[in-house]
């Protein structure tokens, strides 16, 4: 049986607002409430007095605001006699709309003949808001009405009072309707229909659902009543959701598997599941999509079979199918798919084999990984990764020495990100016996995952498969050094600076001009002196750099003398003089204005003069002195015109 919650079936039809916004029910203001302000809160009685009264506007609509909280039968005659004021009328009807007592629905009608326009809209709106059932003979009219906005709240309306007199107006004005209020006709329909159904009143419901499938109706409206009429009659719903599928609509049958979808029922599931063979492979599809989502297990073996059809559509829904309704005995067939000729279903069986949550599918998984293609064995490797499971890391080292190569680069590529100490050995070992550069790569990057994720776990393992390694794998294990980091593997890595092997000594070079701590600081000095040039650049550029995150200002000021003392090519003194920018004080302008008479370095020298003296002339008169030298000094000497328009605005910012 049907035991989904009504909900509201009017949002499937796209047809516009049934009111104009200045004509909508002010039930939505409620949340606008908000805490009172801090002025004494007055009575009942005193909040109609403010309303009698000639208070300002604001104050009578707080006054409305509170009453809509606290007001009684008393404050009706306040309220409806703010009713035809352009300015009130909308809190008054805010008011009086929650209010339970007959007087204020009596209110709303009586002065509904002495309105017009947008007013007279609200007030056919709150009408609706109330479910004023004595309303509908004076709403009934109204859908007639030469005001656009009239008639659509007319509408409206009458859709949320939905009693059988409401309906009735609504239907015999849908061949008059004029085309700008046929969707606020339809819209209102489908509300009554809801709100007939929710009333127990399902065949009134059903009447009118039935009207609003005709092929005249807008394809969204026709929806919403299928929708709608599914979920009034719960017992015909099947017989109907089953000829939608086999109709050649496709919204239809979508909207009919959504349904089935979103309902439950052994009964039914067993009466679709019955009904499935009648159906075109369309409505197959769609019907186990349904299914699935139901998550239904009487429903399995229809998904199961339809793995198996010819029909493309149809298998695919029966692969996806078993995500959910899937279990350990589908692993194989989903695992036979992985190798299909068609990407959309191999890849539809991968998603399904990572998705089945079902007990024992890992196991299952395990069990066949040694039997299937290794195509489809390096896969399913990944896959167990992705589902987290217990046998991921043993089958990834044993994949190390499949004897395809695809296998064991997906070991690896599992191991990047589960494996720890106990398998870097095995990635040690596997980076030496590969042949192809694929390969040696995947273990690479397997080796320096690790070497990220667990640090000084692998630092004894990484520190002796250094001895007597082939310089290609020492480079490996250096990079693999560099991201485990601290003392121990700086060490190795300036040690590494003196081998004769020229591209292990490179990558030492490389690593140490990049190592992110201030204790490579010497070791980078010591490197920016060399007399090879490549040394002495990449040294001198990360001792630079490494100055650049030195706290201490005396430290940071001698690194970057030292830096430009060891400079030999502008490229290196304008990294320098970047740093000393970042320095504000007197010494860093002496060094920068030093530069501004160097051309190739004048304009790094005016751009840092600029960013310090633009703060350091605001700390103090002697500072300030400096500062405007230095500027001036820009000005003077600085040939880009960009740069001597900044220096004269910080100029002319310190005057």
């Amino acid at each position: 049986m049907i035991h989904r919650k009504w909900q509201m079936i009017s949002v499937i039809a796209v047809c516009g607002a049934a009111v104009l916004a200045g004509a909508c029910s002010l039930s939505a203001l409620a949340e606008e409430a908000g805490a009172e302000e801090a002025e004494p809160v007055l009575d009942e009685a005193g909040l109609i007095a403010v309303l009698q009264s000639g208070a300002a506007w604001d104050e009578k609509h707080m006054a409305c605001r509170r009453l809509r909280q606290v007001g009684t039968v008393k404050a009706v005659p306040a309220l409806a006699a703010l009713l035809p004021d352009e300015t009130l009328s909308h809190m008054a009807r805010y008011a009086l709309e929650p209010m339970a007592c007959p007087e204020a629905g009596q209110a709303l009608r009586d002065v509904l003949a002495h309105t017009e326009g947008m007013v007279k809209a609200g007030v056919v709106a709150s009408l609706g808001a109330r479910r004023d059932m004595a309303a509908v003979p004076l709403l009934t009219p109204l859908l007639s009405d030469g005001n656009v906005a009239i008639a659509r709240a007319a509408a409206g309306a009458l859709g949320r009072i939905a009693t059988p007199d409401a309906a009735k107006a609504l239907l015999d004005f849908r061949d008059a309707a004029p085309e700008a209020l046929r969707p606020a006709l339809a819209e209102a329909l489908l509300a009554a229909g809801q709100r007939s159904a929710q009333d127990g009143q399902a065949d009134a419901a059903a009447a009118i659902y039935q009207e609003l499938l005709a092929p005249s109706w807008p394809i969204q409206v026709r929806m919403g009543a299928f929708a709608g009429l599914a979920y009034a009659q719960p017992e015909q719903a099947p017989t109907r959701l089953i000829e939608a599928l086999a109709g050649d609509e496709p919204l239809f049958r979508d909207m009919a598997a959504q349904i089935i979808a979103e309902t439950s029922g052994a009964d039914t599931t067993k009466l679709y599941v019955d009904a499935l063979a009648t159906l075109p492979a369309g409505g197959q599809a769609a019907l186990l999509r349904g299914l699935a989502d139901r998550k239904d297990s009487t429903a399995r073996p229809a998904v199961v079979q339809a793995v198996d059809s010819p029909d493309k559509q149809v298998k695919l829904a029966g692969v996806k199918g078993l995500a959910v309704l899937g279990n350990a005995a589908d692993v194989a067939a989903l695992a036979g798919l992985l190798a299909s000729d068609d990407a959309e279903t191999a890849e539809a069986a991968k998603a399904s084999l990572t998705a089945v949550q079902a007990e024992g599918v890992d196991a299952a998984i395990a069990a066949i990984i040694a039997n299937v293609a290794p195509a489809v064995r390096a896969q399913l490797l990944e896959l167990l990764c992705n589902r987290r499971a217990t046998q991921t890391v043993p089958l990834s080292l044993a994949g190390l020495t499949d004897a395809d190569a695809a296998v064991r680069i997906a070991g690896l590529r599992v191991l990047a990100l589960v494996g720890g100490k106990e398998e870097t050995p095995a990635i040690v070992a596997a980076f030496k016996k590969a042949k192809e550069a694929d390969e040696r790569t995947a273990a690479e990057k397997a080796l320096t995952a690790t070497c990220s994720r667990r640090k000084d776990e692998v630092l004894p393992i990484v520190l002796d498969a250094m001895k007597g390694a082939s310089p290609e794998l020492r480079v490996v294990l250096l990079r693999g050094l560099a991201r485990i980091g601290g003392t121990t593997p700086l060490d190795t890595v300036v040690a590494a600076l003196g081998e004769a092997d020229k591209p292990v000594s490179d990558e030492a070079v490389r690593l140490l001009s990049n190592w992110p701590t201030l204790d490579a600081a010497p070791h980078l000095y010591q490197l920016a002196q060399s007399d090879d040039l490549n040394r002495q650049v990449l040294g001198l550029r990360g001792y630079v750099r490494l100055a650049g995150i030195e706290k201490a200002p005396q430290k940071k000021i001698d690194m970057l003398t030292k830096a430009l003392d060891l400079a030999k090519r502008p490229e290196e003194k304008k990294l320098a003089l970047g740093g000393w920018a970042n320095i504000k004080s007197k010494r860093s302008l002496d060094v920068l204005v030093s530069y501004l008479d160097d051309p190739p370095l004048r304009n790094e020298a005016s751009s840092g003069v600029i960013a310090v003296a633009s703060k350091l002339g605001t700390k103090d008169d002697e500072s300030k002195a400096v500062a405007v030298a230095a500027l001036t000094a820009v000005v003077e000497k600085c040939e880009n015109t960009a740069l001597r328009e900044r220096a004269e605005q910080a100029l002319a910012g310190l005057k």
